[in-house]
C-alpha cells in the first residue's frame, strides 16, 4: 500500500490551477480538505473543472459527505493532476476497486502492471474516462 498526501483548498494543479473549495466541515492545517467533485481553477484550460475519481479506479478509506477525499495524483476533468502541499495528512492507497478493509496486497502495482505493456487502452478504461467525462486519459 502506498501512502499519497490528501489535497486541500489552496492547493496546486500541474496545469498551474489551484483547488477552490472544500469540505466546510473538515480541514487540515487550517484548510478544508478537498474531494472528488470539488471545483478546481485552471488558467491552462481557461475554466473550472471537477476533481475526478482516480483514473486506475483505486478507492481510498476516507470520505467526506460522502465524497471520496481527493488526495495526490488524482485529476480534474480537464486532465491536470493535483499536487499536495503537505505531507502529514496521508490515506492508504487500498487497490482497484476496493474500499478500506485492505483487498489484495499491492492490488493497484498489479492493475498498472497489467495495463503498461499494452500497446492500447483495455476498454475498463476507456469507458471509466467516458463515465467520468475525461478530455485525456493518462497512461501508468
Amino acid at each position: 500500500m502506498a501512502k499519497r498526501a490528501i489535497i486541500c483548498v489552496g492547493d496546486t494543479t500541474t496545469h498551474g490551477g489551484k483547488v477552490l473549495e472544500g469540505a466546510p466541515t473538515f480541514t487540515l492545517n487550517g484548510r478544508n480538505v478537498a474531494g472528488v467533485g470539488h471545483q478546481v481553477l485552471c488558467p491552462r484550460c481557461k475554466g473550472i473543472f471537477p476533481i475526478l475519481p482516480d483514473l486506475l479506479g483505486r478507492r481510498y478509506p476516507h470520505t467526506i459527505g460522502e465524497r471520496d477525499t481527493a488526495v495526490e495524483g488524482m485529476r480534474t476533468a480537464c486532465g491536470a493532476e493535483l499536487i499536495a502541499s503537505q505531507g502529514t495528512g496521508t490515506i492508504d492507497d487500498v487497490g482497484a476497486g476496493e474500499r478500506g478493509d485492505g483487498g489484495s496486497p499491492g492490488g493497484s502495482a498489479a492493475a498498472a502492471a497489467t495495463v503498461a505493456p499494452s500497446p492500447t487502452l483495455c476498454l475498463e478504461c476507456l469507458k471509466a474516462a467516458a463515465k467520468n467525462a475525461a478530455t485525456m486519459v493518462a497512461r501508468g
